[in-house]
């Protein structure tokens, strides 16, 4: 007889151990129902479909990359935050092989939108984070933002380039870290 996985959490571990070892492709209603030792009916209590079985799947993955409570209430540096987080994505993509270049297409057409929002909720949070962590710098310089060049240019152009870096499989982001702290910090005179 199966034993029932009482939690959305339990579900998510097994899904999770599942990219890691075979790939987001492997994420099925069966194969985690088989997974989880529990009756394929029971999952669908849970999850309606494959899709939103999927979506949370890679909402869960992102979530573990990222660690997503407070670790950057720690740093004090804006530019040692920014090393954080490219060191999680790679950490992740080590983690996850392949995740980054499967989650787009293994969701079906008609759920990809609602797997963009979530994304993008997901990256504005990440956003977030890092105003928060550029206000907490209390060496940054914010003379070096205008209304041409405000706070939000800057939080996006770092978001884009560390995506950039990710996507090249560079291994350091030390020359984006290098131009953040020659745009951000006054020079000791």
């Amino acid at each position: 007889m199966n034993t029932v996985v009482t939690s959305k959490e339990a579900i998510m571990a097994v899904c999770r151990q599942l990219v890691a070892e075979k790939g987001l492709m492997a994420v099925n209603m069966r194969m985690v129902a088989k997974e989880c030792d529990i009756a394929l009916g029971t999952l669908y209590n849970y999850y309606s479909d494959k899709n939103e079985l999927l979506i949370a799947t890679v909402e869960s993955v992102w979530k573990d990359i990222f660690h997503m409570g407070n670790e950057y209430k720690q740093f004090f540096s804006f530019p040692d935050y920014l090393q954080h987080i490219f060191s999680c994505v790679q950490n992740g993509a080590a983690q996850y092989p392949d995740f980054f270049n499967a989650h787009s297409v293994s969701i079906a057409k008609s759920k990809q939108e609602k797997a963009k929002d979530m994304m993008e909720k997901y990256f504005e949070h990440i956003r977030e984070k890092l105003i928060v962590v550029l206000h907490s710098d209390l060496e940054v310089d914010f003379s070096v933002f205008s209304e041409t060049f405000t706070e939000s240019d800057f939080i996006d152009f770092v978001m884009n380039n560390i995506l950039l870096l990710l996507m090249d499989k560079k291994e350091n982001c030390t020359t984006l870290v290098e131009l953040v702290r020659r745009v951000i910090y006054r020079k000791k005179e």
